[in-house]
């Protein structure tokens, strides 16, 4: 096509002008190391090519639509997959699940649900019913997330990802409205919690614009990348959050961050496709990193310091949906414009019907998705809800192994086990820390408490 022409002369560009990132990994691209330290050897081999940034920004710039894209993919043999997502406008924004077609096995579900069950009981067993039960909802949540998504985007050719994220995030808000209320008559006559002014401009808005600026940058850096290399860079995201909580402040121990690298190169080695990748691409997916780590680094605040009294998952939600709902109808609008409307209006009464069955569908599974997913930041921190979602991407590829007989590398076996064993490795370790600060800080307590009385008694 036209526009596949032009995607193609406008890279040629860019590997005329020096040799590729591409062809400098290619002769090691299916080595264990390469993969590992990629995002490293990505930076190292990209210093010296910074100033072809603007010549790229400057040739005219095409966009795909998301079947030229897979098309593409599918000529060279390649297999497609996406970066992990974490909650509902994620799964939502995704180029691959506004295209394609579902099918998926009715007893493919209870299969799974063991599989996934068996492994949450393993690794956060310990930690007890509450944290078992929010991880296996934000499990099955996120799951879905993608087939409900592609129930309107595929069967009702409904291709407009802001104008529905901006619906998710409004039923959200509403759905957290009304579950504070309830609380509010079960309680007597204790006033819904509203934020400072400060706590709104400092906190509940930078998620509303980090959640814009991530979801942006991501289906941007998805066009300058494989797929393969977006997934690998996307398993940082862990380390990025990470630093941004101990930047903050939180309770964090450095010794955490030896798990968090098992995980992230466990994923990086359990990748397959080609490696591709450009300076805006890379650029793009560390801004998406930054500013998704951002995300939850302020939501684990909200919820585990100082105002962790005021601000419940339901009530966060409730706050953050509405910028979150104004940014992105905003942005429907410049993007889309009236166009989803019209096209609404346009369906005979049965196809309408059906798409808004479809949209209310996916609304209140993103609802569950929202909620779910700050119930476990809350329960494990901004870091270990970001290793939930990775042990979910091995755990749906090893369904389909054990299910469908999907064939599947050694390393990818390496990188599967290197995953499963850095998310346990790290829940046990972050449990163990923090019981033994807790028990350090009763300890404290008592002491001060027996100087107390030994003073009362002089």
């Amino acid at each position: 096509s036209t526009r596949a022409q032009a995607f193609a002369a406008r890279f040629s560009l860019f590997h005329a002008t020096a040799p590729s990132l591409h062809e400098a990994l290619r002769p090691h691209s299916d080595t264990v190391m390469s993969r590992a330290m990629l995002p490293l050897a990505a930076a190292v081999l990209l210093i010296a090519r910074l100033p072809l940034l603007e010549a790229i920004s400057s040739a005219p710039h095409h966009s795909l639509i998301s079947s030229e894209i897979a098309e593409l993919y599918k000529q060279t043999g390649m297999e497609v997959k996406a970066p992990v997502s974490t909650d509902a406008e994620d799964v939502a924004m995704q180029p691959e699940n506004q295209s394609g077609r579902v099918h998926v096995p009715f007893y493919t579900y209870p299969s799974v649900f063991a599989l996934v069950t068996c492994s949450v009981l393993f690794i956060y067993g310990h930690r007890g019913f509450a944290v078992v039960l929010s991880v296996m909802i934000y499990l099955m949540a996120l799951s879905t997330m993608k087939l409900s998504v592609k129930w309107v985007f595929v069967k009702y050719a409904f291709g407009f990802p802001k104008f529905v994220t901006s619906l998710h995030f409004l039923c959200s808000g509403l759905v957290c409205f009304a579950l504070n209320l309830s609380k509010r008559s079960r309680q007597g006559a204790a006033p819904i919690v509203v934020p400072t002014s400060s706590e709104f401009a400092f906190m509940i808005l930078p998620i509303a614009v980090a959640t814009s600026i991530s979801i942006g940058a991501d289906n941007m850096a998805l066009r300058l990348t494989s797929v393969a290399f977006a997934e690998i860079f996307g398993s940082t995201t862990c380390v990025f959050t990470a630093l941004i909580v101990l930047l903050m402040g939180l309770p964090f121990d450095k010794w955490l961050f030896a798990p968090i690298l098992v995980v992230a190169t466990g994923c990086a080695l359990s990748t397959a496709g080609e490696l591709h990748a450009s300076v805006p691409g890379i650029l793009l997916m560390s801004t998406a990193n930054a500013f998704r780590a951002i995300k939850a680094s302020l939501q684990q605040k909200l919820m585990t310091g100082e105002t962790k009294e005021r601000f419940d998952p339901s009530t966060l939600l409730m706050w953050f949906s509405v910028p979150s709902t104004i940014l992105m109808a905003t942005s429907s609008l410049v993007f889309d414009g009236a166009e989803p409307i019209r096209q609404m209006a346009a369906l005979d009464s049965e196809t309408f019907r059906g798409l808004c069955l479809a949209i209310g569908a996916s609304c209140l599974n993103a609802v569950v998705l929202n909620l779910s997913q700050l119930f476990v930041t809350k329960s494990l921190g901004a870091v270990g809800a970001q290793l939930v979602g990775q042990a979910k991407a091995v755990l749906t590829v090893l369904g389909g192994v054990a299910l469908f007989g999907d064939s599947v590398t050694t390393m990818e076996i390496v990188g599967f086990a290197q995953v499963l064993g850095g998310v346990y490795a790290y829940s046990t370790m972050e449990t163990n820390m923090r019981l033994a600060r807790e028990a350090k800080a009763q300890a404290a307590m008592s002491v001060l408490g027996g100087k107390a009385v030994q003073a009362e008694k002089v």
